[in-house]
């Protein structure tokens, strides 16, 4: 977490430092116990078959779920893949691979709460049983995937757009390019590309995990984008997703993808080009996009500190105070004000020593 340091007695500051770019490494949730494989639940058998594309419910921990072999769902994941083999049969030709693995997103502020989002790495392992695993990986520009012609995908793009505000619903879309490395045709390497997609859209939200509460999530419009669950998806998150989540999380990020075509499918794989493919993401990242609020102006009203500093409301400020450099108080619960967008304002209720020193962090962005 970036900060600014001021001092009442010569009313100075530290150089400020605003963070204006970050790259966050993403891992996808899992549930990492002994339990996992015997006890968590895959979305296989329990999610819109080809026969019935909008019935049901694609996310796992909910009451319809059922209890399958461990094989199924062997990362203890929450994330899927959905793949519909159309004209195969019916459901039960059908595969909701279990996802685990990472990506990573560099975030760049644009303006205001506007920021530009760039995939820059991806890779999922994803297991449709115990015997077959279906991976996902990201295709660049310099990707193997774009020197054929056939597989329909140029690695271009890999990008869109976040708007990290409570107000906006703190959304995330961006459009990605993949491919799918199956083992069903024999070859488990991570580079036999059997399915390719190109500028495909993910849409979802990326928000503080310090913002997963009843009264964070207060007027905040968190359903999942394509409906993929049937009840309440904050009751969701906060039942199921948050107990899941390691302490020191900073994001979590949900994204799905409506189910699609692949650009090209290998012959002889169990999926076609008439295949169906959608997906739900669920990561968290520990890493932190906290930018310095920038010092605008520190005064003693009334021998107490007042101190204005760049923010917006929806953020989370840490405000310290020390008489000495080296120990640091926390003040609890600030009283903040906006006089105006952009800026924040403190007052210090303590009456200032002849030298006091502050500092402000940012926790969100």
């Amino acid at each position: 977490m970036k900060r600014l340091l001021l001092t009442t007695g010569l009313c100075l500051a530290t150089s400020s430092f605003t963070a204006n770019a970050a790259t966050l490494n993403f891992q996808l949730l899992t549930w990492n116990d002994a339990s996992a494989t015997t006890e968590l639940p895959s979305a296989v058998g329990r999610k819109p078959s080809a026969a019935m594309p909008t019935a049901g419910d694609w996310l796992v921990f909910t009451a319809n779920d059922a209890l399958l072999a461990a094989g199924n769902n062997p990362a203890g994941a929450v994330s899927h893949n959905l793949v519909d083999i159309t004209g195969a049969g019916g459901p039960g030709f059908n595969l909701a691979p279990s996802l685990s693995g990472s990506l990573t997103l560099h975030l760049e502020s644009a303006s205001g709460s506007n920021w530009t989002v760039t995939v820059s790495a991806l890779a999922y392992s994803g297991q449709a049983n115990a015997m077959q695993a279906m991976n996902e990986f990201l295709v660049t520009p310099d990707s193997p995937a774009t020197t054929n012609a056939a597989f329909n995908v140029d690695g271009a793009g890999n990008a869109g757009q976040w708007t990290a505000s409570a107000s906006n619903d703190w959304a995330i879309s961006f459009a990605l390019d993949f491919y799918l490395a199956s083992t069903a045709d024999g070859d488990p390497s991570p580079t036999d590309i059997d399915a390719t997609f190109n500028d495909k859209s993910q849409t979802g939200f990326l928000f503080p995990v310090n913002q997963l509460t009843t009264n964070g999530l207060s007027g905040v419009n968190l359903d999942d984008p394509l409906g993929f669950h049937t009840n309440n998806f904050k009751t969701y998150l906060l039942d199921q997703i948050k107990p899941r989540l390691p302490a020191n999380a900073t994001y979590l990020l949900i994204t799905q993808m409506g189910k699609t075509q692949p650009g090209y499918v290998e012959l002889g794989l169990p999926i076609t080009l008439n295949t169906l493919v959608g997906n739900t993401t669920i990561a968290y990242t520990t890493q932190t996009l906290a930018a310095a609020p920038t010092l605008l102006s520190l005064q003693v009203v009334n021998g107490q500190a007042l101190l204005r500093f760049t923010g917006n409301e929806g953020q989370t400020f840490a405000l310290q105070r020390s008489a000495n450099l080296t120990d640091w108080e926390t003040i609890s619960s600030p009283v903040l004000a906006y006089p105006e967008a952009g800026i924040v304002e403190w007052t210090d209720p303590q009456r200032t020593n002849d030298q006091q020193f502050y500092r402000v962090l940012a926790v969100t962005p």
